[in-house]
């Protein structure tokens, strides 16, 4: 329950209690010293349990506090044979219903009436029925005040749980947009990485060989290489800016295969590398995520054998057999010791992972180029399914 509805309650309780106390002794024709000691008692054992101990009502004190004031609070009403020493009885099942389970609080309603009968009962000395019938409709107050302070507490919980919920929905959904930031702006950095990366590469090929040329005074290839680097750099710019494979899914007219078959043209164009290409004729309709990765690795593939081997010659092959789609990239650059997995290779490896691939990159010997494999799963069926 909330400290500050808590607090007010606490109080509003106290003030009754205090109040209902001073009108006990001026109505009461059975006043007495002895009375009014026992009344300012249970005021004290009130204030001591909320303001000095601040007992939990939920917990065995609280409990054995509730029973304290129960006793008190029977032996004030028969004693003073007034109804308003009664308010002490219904503020205790309010508080006793409110803090506890129903059950609980049912039997806390039952046995205070119970007590309060027996206890007239007892100090009339067993009068006759007529005497005494006044207190049975008095049970539907007690069930009253247990059915509102039941009410009560459920609207409360209710209270409690749908602000609960609202907090965890926000943090849910800080959570998802600070998710949602990270992977945006991981996206952004793979296609720049991917994007500029390959398209750098391939210029500085390209520049390099028109610088080799005109040493050889062969301006027309230089002029040419010059050329097809400029237009290769442009291509690169437009395909950062409008992120086209990545958002290709939303293009009726978008054709897989003819995209990695210009991607190789481009490539071998502008770095006068060779790249033998075999494409299955059974790859199926892919999902663009999975079309997305087999672009992006035989992108960055590329990439890293011109750069960081030296490579001339590529052979690449992409199959679809056994409901499992196969990417192998090899190259005859140098290999390297050891295979560092940097950004380009990382952000690979995620969106292979993010299709249900496996990666892996192999380097057999000094002279033997890098291999690139890469297999997905994919089902036609469950793709249509999907």
């Amino acid at each position: 329950m909330d400290a500050q509805i808590n607090r007010k309650m606490t109080l509003i309780l106290t003030i009754i209690v205090i109040g209902a106390t001073v009108i006990l002794l001026m109505h009461t024709a059975k006043f007495s010293i002895g009375l009014l000691l026992l009344s300012c008692f249970y005021i004290t054992v009130v204030l001591v349990r909320d303001y000095i101990m601040k007992v939990d009502l939920r917990r065995m004190t609280g409990i054995r506090f509730l029973l304290l004031q129960l006793l008190l609070a029977l032996v004030i009403s028969v004693w003073s044979e007034s109804f308003i020493a009664q308010i002490y009885l219904l503020i205790l099942i309010g508080e006793f219903t409110f803090h506890h389970s129903r059950i609980h609080s049912l039997i806390f309603t039952i046995m205070t009436y119970a007590c309060i009968f027996l206890g007239v009962l007892v100090y009339r000395h067993f009068p006759p029925f007529d005497q005494i019938y006044f207190l049975i409709p008095r049970v539907i107050d007690y069930f009253a005040i247990f059915g509102m302070s039941l009410l009560a507490k459920i609207a409360v919980q209710q209270k409690n749980d749908l602000a609960r919920d609202n907090e965890q929905l926000r943090m849910a959904s800080i959570e998802l947009e600070r998710k949602a930031k990270i992977q945006e702006r991981t996206r952004i950095s793979r296609e720049i990485h991917d994007s500029v990366g390959h398209t750098l590469t391939s210029a500085l090929t390209g520049l390099q060989t028109a610088a080799h040329a005109i040493k050889k005074n062969q301006h027309s290839l230089a002029q040419e290489m010059i050329d097809r680097t400029k237009a290769n750099i442009l291509t690169g710019l437009n395909d950062v800016r409008s992120s086209v494979h990545l958002l290709r899914e939303n293009i009726p007219d978008h054709q897989f295969i003819p995209e990695l078959l210009r991607l190789i043209d481009e490539t071998k164009k502008q770095t006068s590398v060779e790249i033998a290409c075999e494409i299955g004729t059974t790859i199926p309709e892919l999902s663009p995520k999975i079309e997305l990765a087999i672009y992006r690795a035989l992108q960055e593939g590329i990439t890293n054998g011109i750069r960081h081997g030296t490579s001339t010659y590529f052979h690449f092959s992409l199959t679809y057999r056994a409901k499992h789609i196969r990417f192998i990239l090899s190259d005859n650059g140098k290999s390297p010791s050891q295979i560092d997995y940097g950004f380009g290779l990382n952000a690979m490896k995620e969106r292979v992972e993010e299709v249900g691939g496996v990666l892996s990159v192999s380097a057999k010997g000094s002279a033997s180029g890098v291999t690139l494999e890469i297999t997905i799963p994919f089902s036609e069926d469950n793709d249509r399914a999907g």
